[in-house]
């Protein structure tokens, strides 16, 4: 039985049945001792005795005395009545009881047989009425449940023609304020949030397709050309082009896989963070930029995720800025960071979209223009899987864009502004790792430059040499 609506009814019906059930049996009971007492009590003939006979006494009638001594006595007659209303009632047994004389077997029986047949037909109209009420809740379940479940199962048809290729389809909403009319909302709400998924999901693998694709392009094409032509190729602006090609799909792969694991990725394992620590940090490796931070902002979260953020906020803010960035960090209830540089700025219209992945305000998404619009996307994810927040506002003082992000900490503390400008911080402990510069508390790897490679050519093209156009 998969039916939903058939097993209510039926546990809704058994269990029906059951109490009526139950309370029958105890009005049935119940009417068998009243009906009984009846009888023996319409049965009873009284008598007056002496020690030789007995006169019956009847209502509002004289009587002879039978004797000098004269007693009183009784006879009543006591049916054995049973529940079951298809027997025989004529079969039906009886005892008498008193001091008064027997009565006629004859008469007992008749008096049982009638005392049976009432019972009977009281045990059957009982029946009737606890069948019908039986009937009568089942039929009231039956139609509630499809009353009910008919919403439902609109909704799982409509949700059942919802496909890949069909994600605006939404289920009907029941105009009842009720359980289903709230489920009814939000499953579309979960719909909505899946459409926008999908949707961002399609846009974020053509926008990393076109990424992927262009230095692919190019540096097959330079492979090509410079394959077609070998004695005529710049070899060394050849290699030195190709390796900057791949270099980009290094980044831009580090980056969307970056991406997909702050997606995946729940944030369960949080340590105490010193904020303050990981700006100055990441402010001593860069020049131009001016700190002025409170001492020990703790907040809650990922040291190396929290680095990434300021990183890739600075690497924006060098990018457009025109001759000074700001840094500022101030705690509280909330670690307050704002990066602040005098570049051009951002439009107001576009201070929200330059979050979206693969985001770059130059129309020409130029490689001079530098990255691939996934720097602040990162940010912002970073920011809100520590449940903060990261916006774009403008500047106070002189003209360019601000970008502020806030990380929750719960914990008072001090401020005490330090200012740190075009600086390094001397005391770290470094260690090199695979080509890449790693401090010991798993700060995010600062890449080491890139030396310019001393080829021996002889051994690359034997006896030809390049030829330089």
């Amino acid at each position: 039985m998969k039916s939903l609506q058939a097993r209510v009814t039926v546990l809704a019906t058994v269990a029906t049945a059951l109490l009526v059930g139950l309370a029958g049996m105890l009005m049935l009971v119940s009417q068998r001792a009243e009906i009984a007492m009846q009888t023996a009590d319409s049965s009873r003939v009284h008598y007056m005795c002496s020690s030789t006979r007995c006169v019956p006494l009847q209502p509002y009638a004289t009587a002879a005395t039978p004797g000098v001594l004269v007693r009183y006595a009784s006879t009543e007659v006591r049916p054995a009545l049973s529940l079951w209303p298809f027997g025989d009632s004529g079969a039906t047994r009886s005892q008498q009881a008193g001091e008064g004389p027997r009565r006629d077997e004859e008469e007992a029986r008749s008096i049982a047989s009638q005392a049976q047949q009432q019972l009977n037909s009281a045990t059957l109209s009982l029946f009737a009425v606890l069948a019908s009420i039986t009937t009568l809740v089942s039929v009231t379940v039956l139609a509630a449940t499809n009353r009910v479940l008919r919403p439902v199962e609109t909704m799982r048809a409509e949700v059942a023609e919802i496909n890949e290729h069909n994600l605006t389809r939404r289920v009907p909403v029941p105009s009842s304020d009720n359980e289903i009319a709230r489920l009814a909302a939000t499953l579309n709400e979960t719909l909505d949030r899946m459409h926008r998924t999908v949707e961002d999901t399609r846009r974020f693998v053509a926008d990393a397709s076109h990424e992927l694709r262009s230095p692919l392009a190019a540096l097959r094409a330079e492979l090509e050309i410079a394959l077609s032509h070998p004695y005529l190729a710049d070899w060394p602006t050849v290699v030195k082009s190709a390796l900057e090609d791949a270099e980009r799909l290094q980044e831009l792969t580090t980056d969307l896989l970056l991406l997909a694991r702050l997606d995946a990725d729940a944030l369960d394992k949080q340590d105490t963070v010193d904020l303050t620590a990981v700006v100055r940090r990441e402010v001593s490796r860069r020049a131009a930029v001016t700190l002025e931070a409170d001492d020990q902002v703790l907040v809650p979260g990922r040291h190396a995720q929290l680095s990434r953020l300021l990183g890739n906020l600075l690497d924006n803010a060098e990018r457009h800025a025109g001759t000074e960035v700001v840094v500022r960090l101030r705690g509280g209830e909330a670690a307050t960071l704002e990066v602040i540089d005098d570049g051009p700025g951002i439009p107001e219209a576009d201070r929200e979209r330059v979050f979206d992945r693969f985001t770059r305000l130059d129309e020409a998404r130029t490689r001079a223009a530098g990255g691939a619009g996934l720097g602040l996307a990162i940010a912002r994810r970073i920011a809100t899987r520590h449940h903060g927040t990261l916006d774009a506002t403008d500047t106070e003082g002189f003209r360019g864009i601000r970008f502020v992000a806030t990380i929750p900490t719960g914990i008072p503390q001090p401020r005490k502004a330090t200012a740190l400008g075009q600086q390094r911080v001397g005391d770290e402990v470094w260690q090199f790792l695979n080509g890449s510069i790693v401090p010991a508390h798993g700060h995010i790897p600062e890449p080491r430059p890139v030396p310019e490679p001393e080829l021996d050519w002889p051994l690359i093209f034997g006896e030809h040499q390049p030829v330089h156009a």
